[in-house]
């Protein structure tokens, strides 16, 4: 039980890393949204538009890590 739980730690913190690097390591609050500049085809003016997407920030790697960290120390209350 308590390498499974050691193991499960581990496997959240990698998840939680990898998402964060790959997602765009942001180091601000989570965003749900980008803006990015979009130029008008006709026109040629330029304008900013909203797109929606994931940017992990430094609170979810906080969160995944404490989440693992727990997890670790629960497998110290575990039996053998």
């Amino acid at each position: 039980m308590r390498t499974a739980l050691r193991l499960a730690a581990l496997f959240v913190a990698l998840v939680t890393l990898v998402l964060w690097l790959f997602g765009g390591p942001n180091m601000g609050r989570t965003r749900m949204s980008e803006t990015v500049k979009v130029n008008d085809a006709v026109t040629g003016r330029e304008s900013v538009a909203r797109e929606t997407g994931f940017l992990p920030g430094i609170d979810f790697l906080a969160a995944g890590l404490a989440g693992a960290s727990i997890v670790w120390g629960m497998s110290f209350l575990a039996r053998r």
